[in-house]
């Protein structure tokens, strides 16, 4: 089965941050129309504009990955708007940063339960919501799909004062070749992508820290990423499931740095 991005509806929450808004720009400009999704509807719209202004389809909706009902209401906004969903793609997710006021940045003994509940709720159980409401549209639609959920190296390696991160990350890592195998007879492609240190739009110079932590001496930029989704979701991944692509520049060959 051949997978057209012409007009197929890509559903990506977290898109109004830096690593998400490069992945709808990116759909966006291989033709798909693009569901906006974020908590942040400032930001959101941002992303949207940027899209329209170069010449491709986009919406923006509110969304709180840590509730399924949220994610469930916004799917079906999303089919009501444009007749279904085609690329399912969960990049919402950050570690104590996300937590705000309750953020801990420490070791697990010294984190705050609330702090816990949200980066595992964000990362993992958002993960699951979204591709669950994805699952079960594309089911319905009976015409294949693809599922990709964000991880990241730290869920593969570990990484001090971040444990609750790293069992999140670890989580969407464990879940993607499980949801595979279940979804594989429905033509529905389930995969994962783990960044590595991805280089801030403030940081307009090659920084030490950006440079130290992979092998290749270069900054690795949200585009960088983007470019790795695009592919995932082409015809050219038509037979590719149940994966996790790493992309770090060689970082977690020996996790030089830290986060």
């Amino acid at each position: 089965m051949l997978y057209d991005m012409k007009n197929k509806v890509a559903f990506v929450t977290g898109a109004g941050g830096y690593i998400g808004n490069a992945v709808a720009r990116h759909l966006a400009s291989d033709g798909a129309k693009v569901a906006v999704c974020d908590i942040n509807t400032e930001t959101a719209m941002k992303t949207v504009d940027q899209i329209r202004a170069a010449g491709g389809e986009a919406e923006a909706f509110a969304i709180d990955v840590m509730s399924s009902q949220s994610v469930d209401a916004v799917m079906a906004a999303v089919v009501e708007k444009w007749g279904g969903v085609d690329i399912s793609i969960h990049v919402a997710g950050g570690s104590a940063r996300i937590a705000g006021k309750d953020a801990d940045y420490c070791n697990l003994v010294g984190k705050g339960d609330r702090c816990i509940e949200i980066v595992l709720g964000v990362n993992l159980l958002g993960a699951l919501y979204v591709s669950r409401a994805a699952a079960r549209q594309m089911i319905a639609q009976g015409r294949g799909g693809r599922i990709i959920n964000f991880s990241s190296i730290v869920g593969k390696n570990g990484l001090v004062d971040a444990v609750d991160y790293a069992a999140a990350k670890g989580g969407v890592i464990g879940m993607t070749p499980a949801l595979a195998k279940e979804l594989g007879e429905y033509a529905i492609t389930v995969n994962s992508v783990a960044p590595g240190v991805v280089s801030r739009p403030k940081n307009e110079q090659d920084g030490p820290y950006e440079l130290e932590t992979n092998f290749l001496h270069k900054k690795c930029l949200a585009d960088d990423v983007a470019d790795l989704v695009s592919f995932l979701v082409s015809d050219k991944a038509r037979f590719i499931t149940g994966q996790t692509y790493v992309i770090d520049g060689g970082r977690s060959l020996a996790m030089k740095g830290s986060d």
